[in-house]
């Protein structure tokens, strides 16, 4: 049998009284995280934490969880330093949307466009790497870079260039136009040179 902690205990209390006070005009939730299985222990990793919201995000909405209520229970998807790092900021959460950036200003600074584009392009395509694999990384760390401050054109001149010698030479850079086009024609590379 397991035992609840005092401040699970306290969650779960708060919670029964909430639901009991839940005014007409407001949505009432089809659902918890009780069943969530979606953990986050308080690591500074900005890849954990966006893996972490996007998960708890489309929980909360398969659910139907409203706002309030996931904010209620957002302590319960919490372990380790996180759970202590939540009481000293829980007051300051008066929105779930505060919720969010709170863990992100906390857990996941955003880096610098300079440390981005340094990550970017010392990255160059390992000799075994497949080009899925390889434009799948390159574009996530594009996609930290601040909103519009590319074209697909620029960042398909900057993932081209970092590219095997084999892809490029097979695939001449003004006949790729999207980012489709690249993968397909670097997985035909791949599929004859093997």
């Amino acid at each position: 049998m397991t035992q609840m902690s005092d401040e699970q205990f306290r969650i779960l209390i708060e919670t029964i009284r909430s639901l009991a006070t839940i005014k007409e005009d407001e949505p009432q939730s089809k659902g918890s995280f009780s069943n969530c299985p979606v953990r986050f222990s308080g690591q500074r990793d900005h890849d954990a934490v966006d893996e972490f919201i996007t998960a708890v995000e489309t929980y909360k909405e398969v659910e139907g969880i409203s706002d309030r209520d996931a904010l209620k229970g957002l302590p319960l998807l919490f372990n380790n330093i996180a759970v202590v790092w939540w009481k000293g900021v829980r007051r300051d959460a008066k929105t779930w949307q505060d919720a969010m950036q709170l863990l992100r200003d906390h857990f996941s600074p955003t880096k610098p466009s300079y440390q981005i584009y340094m990550e970017i392009f010392e990255t160059k395509q390992g000799g075994g790497e497949a080009i899925d694999s390889f434009i799948c990384k390159q574009r996530a760390l594009l996609a930290k870079l601040p909103d519009g401050r590319h074209d697909e054109e620029t960042e398909l001149d900057f993932i081209y260039g970092l590219m095997q010698s084999k892809y490029r030479e097979s695939i001449p850079r003004h006949e790729i136009k999207t980012f489709r086009d690249l993968l397909d024609r670097g997985r035909t590379v791949e599929r004859t040179r093997h």
